[in-house]
């Protein structure tokens, strides 16, 4: 769940992103899993999906290997884009907390290292 404003606008790494409505202090937790708004699905369950569902869900949610699951974020959370030298830091896949990295201002994009978020990009990487 997003714990700060934001709102969905094109950015120039991929598509949509995530973009502050609000300044964020380094440290501040940006996003945590909530059961609430976050689904997370078995293997099975997105097997049993129609194909464009399959794919939806590949594309939004992070693997957790150790739960052996898919987290979907229920929110704008989907949308963070991969970076290198991302805005914010995760303390682990899935059901983790993601912090600024540094003293953030509005309309500033949220990023990730998703080698740090989903298990499956960190064992054999992606095309970013």
């Amino acid at each position: 769940m997003m714990m700060v404003e934001t709102e969905l606008r094109p950015s120039p790494i991929h598509g949509l992103g995530v973009f502050l409505l609000e300044p964020v202090k380094k440290g501040d937790l940006v996003w945590r899993f909530d059961s609430r708004i976050d689904r997370v699905y078995a293997p099975e369950e997105v097997a049993s999906l129609p194909a464009h569902m399959q794919s939806f869900l590949e594309t939004y949610s992070t693997w957790h290997e150790t739960a052996g699951v898919f987290v979907l974020c229920g929110d704008n959370g989907r949308y963070f884009n991969h970076s290198e030298e991302p805005s914010t830091v995760s303390d682990g896949p899935a059901f983790g907390t993601d912090r600024a990295a540094r003293d953030l201002a509005a309309g500033e994009e949220l990023t990730s290292d998703y080698r740090t978020i989903c298990d499956h990009v960190r064992k054999n990487g992606a095309g970013f």
